[in-house]
Order: C-alpha cells, then structure tokens, then sequence
C-alpha cells in the first residue's frame, strides 16, 4: 500500500461513518444499503508518490467534474455508480455531517460496485507518456504495432484500448490489450464508446482529449472517477495545433493537469526514484512543493473545469449542486504608461468601481514600477497593462511580479485606433513575449480596445483565465562571442 506523506495523513477523517478505504486522493467510507461515500481530498501525487502537500481546491474540482461527466454520460445510456452529489448527499449522511458545504462540494454517494480489480482501462488517442515510452522501445503499444516516425503528441491512427495493471504500490505496467479484451470485451467496448463521445464534446470546446483512465464494475457499471485532470490528459486545441507544425522533434503541447508539478518533480529527481524504495518514499516526502507550482496546479485544475462546464467552480456548486459555496470577489489593478489611456480605461470600467486605475510609465518610471510590484499585495488577482505603440509595460509587469515571486496574474489590453500602427504594434508586444507569460484568449490573441478591456474584467470577475505557462530560465552569457 501506497505510504502517506504527513499532508495526506493529517486529512481529517470523518467522525460516525466506517472508514473503507485511504486511498492517494480519496477516503472511502460505508454507508447503508450498499451505498459507499467517496471523499476527495486535495493531495496530490505524481510519478507514484504521494507529494507532501494539498493543492486548494483540487478535490472540489474532482468532484464537480465527475460530476458533470456522469451526468452526460447517462445521457447516453451509460450505467455509472452516481447516486447522489452536493446538497443531495445529505439524505445519506448521519445528521452530524450534513450542511457542510465543504464536504457536500468533494465527496459523492455511489452505488458499491464489486469492481474490476486487477486492470484500469486505459483508452488513447494520441501518442504521448508512457505510451510514447513503450512505442520507442518496441514499436508496439500493448501488443499493437504502429507505424514508424510517430512523435510526442502525434494522433493516433485509430483510438487505442492500452489496458495497465492497477498496482497498489509502485508503477502500473502495459498489458496486452487482446488479453484484456478476451477477458473483459464489455469493459473494453465502452470505454471505448465513452472515449469517442468525451472526445467529440471535448473538441467542441477546443479542448483535445488526448487519453483517459477508466474503471469499470465486473457489471459494467462505470465507477471511480470520471475524466479528470487526475485520470485524463488534455491539451488546448489551438496549443496542439501549432505543436504539429513540421519539426524534427515535436513535442506534445502542456496539458491542463498536473503536468506543472511532474515538471517540477523532475528538477528534483523524483521521476528516477522507486516508489517502493523506503528511502526514496521518505526523501520525496521531505521535499516542499513551492508556492508557486500549488498555485499553478490549481489555476489549471479550475481553467480546465471552465472550459468544459462554461462555469466556474463557484457557480456550478451553487447552481448545479445545490452548494451554499462562499465566492472570493477578484482584486484588479490597471496599470498604463500614460495619462492619454485613461479616458479609454474610464469609458470601459462604465461605473464607479473598486479597480485601482495607476499611470506608470516602464520606460520613463522604471524605478517606482519595480518598487510597485515589489510592495503589491497578495491579495491582488490580476494586473491589466494598458497602452499603446510598443507596448512593453505588461511583460515588464509580469516579469518584475515572477521576480518577487508573486502569485499575481499579468494580462495585456491593446489601445489604439483600428487598422493603426499603433494598435498592432501593441498587440504584437504582448502576444509575441517569448514563453507567452502574459495572458491572452484562447485564439492566442491579445485583448484590444475599449470592448476588450471590459471583456477582459468581465472574464476575471465571472469566468477562468488559462493557467500560467512553465518559466524557463535563461543563464546569462557574458562576452558570447
């Protein structure tokens, strides 16, 4: 059995209910009449190791978005374990636990499936992870044999069951798909009908559903979760796209997942330990995942939420699950280079308002704007630059902001008069920095102009914004040449 780190054992457990089950992410406990009730806590874990930290609001999100998968798939006769969810949980729990919105939000009541024990039906549609592992090794992926040249994020020629074994401890192996399916067609066939449909709905949000995990009842009943972050890996359509451009070694675009903290486990060398090595268990669980990454993962985990329900979290615990969930207003701060941006930004505020409205110029005011960011707040959500020509003021804002380590999100706002100079070169400014740090729209475009500023605002206040992208740092070279 996996070993707990001190975050994930410190979750509380809940008080005159029978403990089934701990497992990396969620507690298990017996209700009556064959009902269980599934609690998801915020742990997180990568490359078979349990972090020792909680990323804020990932058990939520988990929750809510098998929530809304199962929903759909029942639409389309698909038999899952759901019973009950948010407010609707109550009616199973003793009077002690009910009307807390926090467990109401993570935690569902199913049905208790005699489960499928010994595989997790793993369905693919592109080549990337451990499937790219595998088909550079052997050409083959669980028994199939695919054609040559296939690179990181390339899709797939047909949609792939890639059964694995469902280890307790330590890395899942590839099994052979013919097997599985010999044993297991029912299982197979719908998690591959599953696939198609989540797949169909997910390009209709531009997102791309690039693989998933499913796991099924001897009866075949769907259960555990559902499409997740935890269990899936999806990539922005746009991002895909412009990764499949011809190159000798493409690569498969980030994806909107924990990917950000793989990527830090990397740099500290847990993708080469062995997760039933004692001693490598307990040095993984003396590492401090930073601030920055746990903020990221759940800036993702939400972002991905939003793209497939249209809401965000808030919203869909209050008007889908019946969630009495408290909602943190936005914190917004406008910056511009010059006080010939301000009637623009007054026409698009539209109201009196609690947005901070500065003239700091980079160029001409790079001193105080250094010393601005440093002292800002932790409690500010968003700086929006403002301005137009050349406009380097939000690249230098987000770059001073990830300098001082603030957790503060950096967005752009084009000015200037249509088809100008002045307004493309502003675009260009901010959707040109290289790495993309400053945010933009799913189009990869800049918000311009008076409409885009109030539509920007409007988005911080009601909707999600993409997840910062991974920092590269690059060392200074003295005398290169």
């Amino acid at each position: 059995m996996t070993k707990h780190s001190e975050a994930r054992a410190g979750v509380p457990k809940l008080e005159g209910l029978s403990l089934m089950s701990r497992g990396k992410v969620r507690d298990t406990y017996l209700l009556s009449e064959g009902k269980i009730l599934q609690v998801a806590s915020d742990s997180i874990s990568i490359f078979d190791f349990l972090l020792n930290a909680l990323v804020p609001m990932k058990g939520i999100i988990l929750t809510s978005l098998s929530v809304f998968w199962f929903k759909l798939l029942e639409t389309y006769s698909i038999r899952t374990h759901l019973v009950a969810y948010g407010s609707g949980i109550d009616q199973f729990l003793p009077e002690h636990l009910r009307n807390d919105p926090d467990l109401q939000s993570r935690a569902l009541v199913v049905d208790e499936l005699d489960m499928v024990d010994d595989v997790e039906f793993i369905i693919r549609g592109y080549l990337t992870g451990s499937g790219k592992e595998a088909y550079d090794k052997t050409g083959k992926l669980c028994g199939y044999a695919l054609p040559s040249g296939l690179q990181d994020g390339d899709k797939l020629p047909f949609l792939m069951d890639t059964p694995s074994t469902k280890a307790i401890e330590g890395h899942d192996e590839h099994m052979s798909a013919e097997d599985v399916r010999d044993r297991y067609p029912e299982q197979t066939d719908i998690a591959l009908n599953i696939f198609e449909m989540a797949q169909n709905y997910a390009e209709s949000r531009g997102i791309v559903l690039a693989d998933t995990k499913f796991e099924f009842g001897k009866n075949c009943v769907l259960g555990d979760e559902a499409l997740t972050p935890d269990s899936s890996r999806f990539w922005d359509m746009a991002e895909w796209q412009e990764s499949r451009l011809p190159h000798e070694n493409r690569k498969a675009p980030q994806a909107n997942d924990k990917q950000i903290v793989r990527q830090w486990g990397k740099t500290v060398g847990i993708n080469k330990r062995d997760p039933k090595d004692p001693d490598d268990v307990t040095y993984v669980h003396s590492l401090t995942v930073p601030e920055d990454v746990i903020r990221a993962t759940t800036a993702a985990y939400r972002y991905i939420f939003y793209r497939f329900t249209g809401m965000t979290i808030e919203n869909y615990l209050s008007d889908i699950m019946g969630v009495d969930f408290p909602r943190k207003d936005k914190k917004i701060v406008i910056i511009c280079g010059s006080e010939s941006d301000l009637p623009g930004i007054r026409a698009a505020l539209n109201a009196p308002t609690d947005i901070a409205v500065h003239v700091m110029s980079c160029h001409r005011n790079p001193e105080e704007l250094r010393s601005f960011i440093k002292q800002l707040p932790e409690d500010v959500d968003v700086i929006i630059g403002v301005g137009g020509k050349a406009l380097a003021l939000p690249g230098i804002i987000d770059s001073w902001a990830h300098y001082f380590k603030k957790s503060v999100r950096v967005a752009g706002v084009a000015f200037g008069d249509n088809g100008s100079k002045a307004l493309a070169a502003a675009q260009l400014s901010i959707e040109e920095i290289p790495g993309n740090p400053v945010i933009v729209d799913e189009n990869g475009e800049s918000y311009k102009g008076i409409g885009g500023l109030r539509k920007l605002i409007e988005r911080i206040d009601e909707e999600e914004l993409p997840p910062p992208k991974p920092r590269t740092d690059k060392p200074i070279k003295m005398f290169a040449v």
